[in-house]
């Protein structure tokens, strides 16, 4: 193993390694394998729907890119993070650099594969609709378009029962590689595959294997499930929850969420909680130390800010004015993830806020809750 200076020796020298292509398989909602989920689609003839997740992690073109990764060769598909690095930590760099450090085993595999369903009961306003029905509903409703400013051509349809089950047989069948899962929707918690995935697992396999989940902690069941049954048969059980604000505004950015109820599982669930998960946008961006504290005060809980909204791209906080930009630069040079809010605020603006306003006020008024009486500073 190697040492935290001999790893960021490594990163410093070697301009295009990342672990995650060596310890993760990812799968989308939209039917794509990607390195990561912050990647770029690889445009590969692999599909969740055609390729089982370890056929797909052993294929010659995963073999490939892991290759030139190894020779320092930049690949296509990890643009986002070259790009962050040029002023900055990267996720690379950053977060999957401590994870992993410097790691090439194909042994202890990860997975993070969207394939149980897109079905969320939020449609939270910078949501990509590939990840929830009830944004896609909303976008439908009030832009007469399921993916209203996203340059994807359609939602792919899910995996049919047979696709699904073979998924599941292959990811069984090598449960021996498997060290952690990332489970992720639409809401993980309100689809019924991703349970029936976990009953599946025999329990001396389950016992070696940490479980996390990506989601919005508005229901702690479903039907016959709950979440707590599986404490004690995993190795560990996290919930990292979604949650971009409080209050009033919170209830705006992720409607229809019920915010007592909301408030009530972190509660309930706290033991289990690893962290907040707050995605940056124009509608945050002033408010971070506030939701920080907001939450470390009355739950105890920490908040992380590494996730930026990139898309729809006229909720960026790029498209900021300079005078705003250069006031948050210093506002919050000693916050905590800055490295990630300074790379987006030094980008070039790509759509004026006007833009953002119109797409607002639509949405107020399908709503029926008027999202300037809250936002005063736009």
């Amino acid at each position: 193993m190697m040492n935290e200076k001999d790893i960021k020796e490594f990163y410093k020298k070697n301009k295009s390694y990342c672990a995650m292509p060596f310890k993760e398989i990812y799968g989308d909602n939209a039917g794509l394998y990607k390195l990561c989920c912050h990647a770029q689609p690889i445009g590969w003839k692999y599909t969740t729907k055609n390729t089982t997740p370890f056929d797909f992690f052993l294929s010659p073109e995963m073999e490939e890119v892991r290759n030139k990764m190894l020779s320092g060769k930049k690949i296509d598909a990890c643009s986002v993070c070259y790009k962050l690095e040029e002023t900055g930590e990267s996720y690379r760099t950053g977060k999957y650099a401590k994870k992993y450090g410097v790691d090439i085993e194909h042994n202890k595999i990860g997975l993070k594969l969207r394939i149980n369903g897109s079905f969320c009961n939020l449609g939270c306003y910078m949501c990509h609709p590939y990840n929830s029905s009830t944004r896609r509903n909303e976008l439908k409703k009030v832009f007469n378009n399921p993916m209203h400013q996203y340059a994807d051509k359609g939602i792919e349809k899910p995996l049919s029962f047979k696709e699904w089950n073979n998924t599941v047989d292959n990811v069984i069948k090598n449960i021996d590689k498997v060290t952690y899962m990332n489970i992720t929707g639409g809401e993980p918690l309100q689809l019924p595959g991703q349970y029936k995935l976990l009953d599946r697992i025999p329990d001396e396999h389950a016992k070696h294997i940490k479980l996390s989940y990506d989601t919005n902690l508005t229901e702690l069941s479903y039907k016959k499930w709950s979440i707590f049954d599986y404490v004690d048969k995993f190795k560990e059980l996290k919930l990292g929850v979604s949650c971009d604000h409080y209050g009033k505004k919170e209830e705006w950015i992720r409607y229809p969420i019920d915010i007592k109820k909301f408030e009530n599982n972190l509660v309930k669930a706290k033991s289990l909680i690893s962290k907040l998960n707050c995605t940056v946008s124009l509608l945050n961006i002033f408010d971070l130390e506030e939701i920080y504290n907001y939450y470390m005060d009355k739950f105890g809980l920490n908040t992380t800010f590494m996730n930026i909204v990139r898309g729809p791209r006229f909720l960026s906080i790029r498209n900021l004015m300079q005078k705003d930009k250069d006031m948050l630069l210093k506002k919050y040079k000693d916050f905590k993830d800055y490295s990630y809010i300074k790379n987006e605020l030094l980008l070039k603006p790509t759509d004026n806020l006007d833009k953002m306003k119109t797409y607002c006020d639509s949405l107020s008024k399908h709503r029926n809750f008027n999202w300037r009486e809250l936002w005063n500073e736009f």
